[in-house]
């Protein structure tokens, strides 16, 4: 892999993520879905008197998928931003099919660290990202990568279809942040990639199939099993509640619009 190359295409992950403002800022009359460099193609000047809370998301390895569903909860719903760093963008990308060497997933692994690192001093750098309410959500592939970021800027961080463990597809995991940073966990019983049952953990590796070990030590964890759920969180009903409620419960000092 030439690490050079992808580096070099690393603006390329934040100026074509995937975006969403909700509306009423900056004379919004309606919420913009789309791409960053779209958004500042159009608006050149976007100035709301409010700075607006928002949601770094790192998708999984298909790319953007579950993702739209994600975005609307966020910008329609919450009324916060969105952005999701486009990784799949990047020239040479590492990529794996499942079986795969423990090797290409670490490649994978810490790109996907230096996506979130690069986005994070992007948005520091906005004029209408409100820094004091960031928060970190990623999906199956994304989730480890926001589960592991070792950073203190995100206000609290959210996990979803990945189990905390080390396994088939990563090992000598560690859950970052300190450890009073509020992080919510969402994993189903039968997650075909991380529950207790997946094939490529199941039976050499003896995983519990949810974060609650992980994050003894994390006093403002909170860790929902959802009986039955499968790797698509977005098909339970109760995954965007959770998701809502603690984003509403840890933001702080919101500006009105």
């Amino acid at each position: 892999m030439n690490q050079k190359v992808i580096y070099e295409n690393f603006q390329e992950t934040y100026t074509k993520a995937y975006i969403g403002i909700p509306k009423g800022y900056g004379g919004l009359d309606e919420a913009f879905i789309g791409y960053m460099d779209e958004f500042v193609a159009l608006y050149p000047n976007f100035a709301p008197k409010c700075k607006i809370p928002t949601v770094l998301y790192m998708h999984g390895s298909g790319d953007f998928v579950w993702g739209d569903t994600y975005r609307s909860w966020i910008v329609n719903d919450l009324g916060f931003a969105f952005i999701s760093p486009h990784s799949h963008i990047i020239k040479n990308r590492p990529i794996y099919k499942s079986p795969a060497p423990k090797s290409k997933y670490k490649k994978v692994h810490r790109l996907r660290q230096a996506e979130i690192k690069y986005a994070s001093r992007q948005m520091r750098k906005s004029t209408w990202i409100d820094t004091n309410n960031l928060f970190l959500l990623g999906n199956s592939e994304g989730a480890l990568a926001a589960g592991i970021y070792q950073g203190n800027e995100f206000k609290a961080r959210i996990i979803l279809a990945w189990s905390c463990e080390d396994g088939y597809y990563s090992e000598d995991t560690e859950i970052g942040g300190h450890t009073d940073e509020p992080i919510l966990s969402i994993i189903g019983t039968e997650d075909e990639y991380f529950g207790v049952d997946s094939k490529f953990n199941h039976p050499k590796h003896k995983i519990q199939g949810h974060c609650i070990e992980a994050l003894l030590e994390h006093g403002n964890s909170k860790v929902v099993v959802l009986p039955k759920a499968k790797h698509n969180l977005t098909d339970n009903p109760y995954t965007k509640y959770e998701i809502i409620n603690f984003l509403k419960f840890w933001s702080r000092d919101i500006c009105k619009i």
